[in-house]
């Protein structure tokens, strides 16, 4: 059973680079609820991706450790409420805007995997770099295991 998410709830994930952090303010609250998570770009599978594009094996090792911490919040995120990002590198300029959905998101992963596994086509689309990677991969694990529709992004 899914909760009702209150009006003027805010969520923020930070991607960094060894660790990141969500933030979930209420209405009534003072202060924003902080989650730390235990990866960031250079810290994601736990080490950093060492291949660019990451390989094929790089990338299920990241999906597990992206995924185990994110299950560790899950019961405190209310679903269905937006997702905020700030991360370095941004998703925007290569996915084409602030405002990126799921189905968008799951593309672009979809050709990350193409591209791990060698496919020419998929590796002319996006960036062979390791951290934009990483920021695509954590993203797609959170829209899909978190019940958002889409990510806006801020800088």
């Amino acid at each position: 059973m899914t909760q009702p998410v209150p009006e003027m709830m805010t969520l923020l994930l930070e991607i960094g680079e060894q660790r990141s952090q969500v933030w979930l303010s209420q209405p009534d609250a003072t202060t924003p609820q902080a989650y730390p998570l235990a990866f960031g770009t250079h810290a994601i599978q736990p080490g950093p991706f060492r291949n660019a594009p990451p390989t094929p094996l790089e990338l299920e090792r990241a999906i597990m450790v992206v995924e185990d911490e994110l299950m560790r919040i899950a019961p405190q995120i209310p679903s269905g409420l937006q997702l905020t990002l700030h991360s370095q590198p941004s998703l925007a300029e290569v996915l084409g805007g602030n405002l990126l959905s799921r189905d968008l998101v799951e593309q672009a992963f979809g050709q990350l995997a193409a591209m791990a596994e060698g496919d020419p086509l998929a590796a002319s689309q996006l960036p062979r770099d390791e951290c934009f990677a990483a920021v695509l991969l954590i993203v797609r694990e959170w829209l899909h295991h978190l019940a958002s529709e889409s990510v806006l992004i801020v800088e």
